[in-house]
């Protein structure tokens, strides 16, 4: 009988950055799921590549594996801090070229609407629906003000990520702040155990992102992200007003460790060579010199 398969799981695009280890079978290491062996930690103030790669060996070393251990490598790769895009990207590829294993890179947008997904109070939160494409034409009162809740999301367990509660919202809207008065999104419809984007991932004014969704005839849509509270007063001045937001860790290893022990499953993994950056939008430098 096969033994159970180990994957690592990084993720360095958001702050502060955060690593996983995922062993399908088994109880639980830490307070992470059931169903499979997982501890998910932060990465430590300030950490660089040198950093990244000690506190990979020493997630490892403390459950007694090594870096031959590891079936496959899960991690974001951008949108996020282009620094640690690189630096994240870099030390997978090399533990994963030197043992010869699989590379499951997932978009930072997505692992953000699989951590909403959940997210263990979508059940008790309604969707997010812009009123003025309600069929019966009627307007939310005030008693339909964004809430959001503070409970943290809690990882379901391996192996069921997504579960049959994905009928009750049409689509998942992941946003984060890129800066120059701009976001990143995307929109995602689960269907089974994968997201599939209704609309791609972007970088733009979130104005523009909400315009996008209306004309995409979206009614039912949660928005989700680690810091939503600077973007609900223009979400709401958009019509957007009846609903929750789903605030998601910024700890996203764990959910993207489930993603990759489910794409390991399925023999979806990239080689090293396929595995790349998703930056969505150009780096500082590039514009100063496209300017």
């Amino acid at each position: 009988m096969d033994s159970p398969m180990l994957v690592l799981a990084v993720d360095t695009c958001l702050e502060p950055g955060s690593l996983a280890l995922l062993r399908e079978g088994g109880p639980s290491l830490a307070e992470a799921s059931e169903g499979g062996e997982m501890e998910t930690v932060p990465l430590p103030p300030g950490w660089r590549s040198t950093a990244l790669h000690e506190e990979i060996l020493r997630l490892l070393a403390r459950h007694g594996w090594s870096t031959k251990d590891i079936a496959g490598y899960g991690v974001t790769t951008g949108p996020g801090s282009f620094t640690g895009v690189r630096l994240g990207l870099t030390a997978v590829k090399g533990l994963a070229e030197v043992h010869g294993k699989p590379i499951f890179p997932v978009s930072t947008l997505e692992v953000l609407a699989a951590a909403a997904v959940a997210n263990p109070g979508r059940d008790r939160e309604r969707a997010v629906t812009n009123p003025s494409r309600d069929r019966e034409g009627a307007v939310a009162d005030d008693s339909d003000k964004w809430t959001a809740t503070s409970d943290e999301p809690k990882l379901p367990a391996a192996g069921s990520l997504v579960t049959g509660h994905s009928s009750l919202v049409t689509a998942f809207a992941p946003v984060l702040d890129a800066r120059r008065g701009q976001i990143f999104g995307a929109v995602y419809q689960v269907e089974r155990d994968e997201f599939r984007p209704l609309l791609e991932e972007t970088v733009c004014a979130l104005r523009t992102f909400l315009a996008r969704i209306q004309a995409a005839g979206l009614q039912e849509v949660r928005f989700c992200g680690t810091d939503l509270a600077p973007f609900l007063p223009e979400i709401e001045q958009a019509g957007w007003a009846a609903g929750s937001a789903i605030p998601v860790s910024p700890h996203l290893a764990g959910v993207l460790a489930q993603i990759a022990l489910r794409r390991l499953q399925k023999g979806l993994g990239v080689s090293v060579l396929a595995a790349d950056a998703n930056y969505v939008r150009a780096s500082d430098a590039e514009l100063f010199w496209k300017e």
